[in-house]
């Protein structure tokens, strides 16, 4: 029987910046698979790469930046390397992203409707009212209640809530196979943030969609994905199940995110703080990237990077101390 193909295979990627002096790497050796229907979570703080990361697979890095080693395969077809053309025929109908900040995403100069129709014109060989007609359907299928007069708006006359439900909208309007969102409840309201995630579930249940959802809350992969990526400095810190991650949590930086976290059942226990900041990617450790930071560091961890190891099934950690950290009191 043949072995079913992954959605996506992403293989030892890195992404490179370069300026007149130097080159500088923005993500390094990352590796992962999405399966058709699945949602992956990649979780870090702002400057862990998490980002460089998703338009590394959309083929939409900055112009300084670039894919300098590794293989991004989409059902089995080479991403790196295509040509504009090529990927542009792949981008938005195939695979499909959520930008940060919806209103800043959208064209403020353009009603939402024109904005919903080009992206189904630009890749379906359908006419005008028949795009009408599936953006509409689109509008209510992301829970807008107005569609006709959200249609009709500009996204300046809109709330970032109602901008993020038309931001998927248009994400999901040629019906991708997968869906690549970035932060996509920032700046939104708790409400509102439960709302959309609610949202996104739906939409992977309802087209068996894969979705890589990209986050600096854990809260927020607690609830929602299968699989989850801890990335830190541009790598890759711990890769497990979500029943794997929040139960044995066995990276120091993992188990400073969760200690992070506010809790209603603590009491006046004061929150754990992870001291520093993320190293910028001109001035990395040269050993462990969190090294900086880490309350378990040793001599050898500012000198050798970490290998990934396994240390349950499908449970993967990059870590020179990682069978001190699980010995750690269990995170309640």
């Amino acid at each position: 029987m043949p072995v079913k193909e992954p959605l996506l295979e992403v293989q030892d990627v890195s992404v490179v910046f370069r300026n007149k002096k130097q080159a500088f790497a923005a993500v390094s050796g990352l590796s992962f698979q999405l399966e058709q229907g699945e949602i992956l979570g990649i979780v870090g703080e702002s400057g862990s790469g998490k980002t460089m990361a998703s338009l590394s697979i959309m083929g939409l890095l900055p112009e300084q930046g670039f894919v300098d080693c590794g293989s991004i395969r989409y059902r089995g077809k080479e991403l790196i390397g295509l040509s504009d053309r090529e990927m542009c025929k792949i981008r938005g109908k195939e695979i499909s992203m959520i930008f940060q900040e919806p209103i800043m995403s959208l064209d403020q100069v353009f009603t939402v409707g024109s904005q919903l129709t080009e992206a189904i014109l630009t890749h379906e060989k359908i006419g005008r009212a028949e795009a009408k007609r599936r953006s509409l359907a689109m509008l209510r299928m992301v829970g807008i209640p107005s569609p006709e007069r959200v249609f009709a708006s500009y996204p300046f006359e809109l709330s970032g809530g109602m901008c993020q439900r038309v931001m998927i909208a248009i994400a999901l309007g040629c019906h991708p196979n997968l869906l690549i969102a970035d932060e996509p409840t920032t700046a939104l309201d708790v409400t509102v943030q439960a709302q959309i995630m609610d949202l996104l579930k739906k939409m992977r249940d309802q087209f068996n969609i894969g979705i890589i959802l990209i986050t600096h809350d854990l809260d927020v992969v607690k609830d929602m994905a299968d699989r989850i990526i801890v990335m830190y400095g541009g790598n890759m810190m711990e890769v497990a199940s979500r029943e794997q991650l929040f139960a044995n949590p066995s990276h120091p930086y993992t188990r400073g995110l969760l200690r992070s976290i506010p809790r209603l059942d603590t009491g006046n226990e004061r929150l754990f703080n992870i001291e520093g900041t993320v190293p910028d990617i001109r001035n990395m450790p040269r050993g462990c990237h969190f090294c900086t930071r880490c309350w378990h560091a040793e001599e050898t961890c500012h000198e050798k990077h970490p290998q990934m190891i396994e240390v349950e099934p499908g449970h993967y950690v990059s870590c020179h101390r990682a069978e001190v950290v699980q010995k750690e009191v269990p995170i309640p």
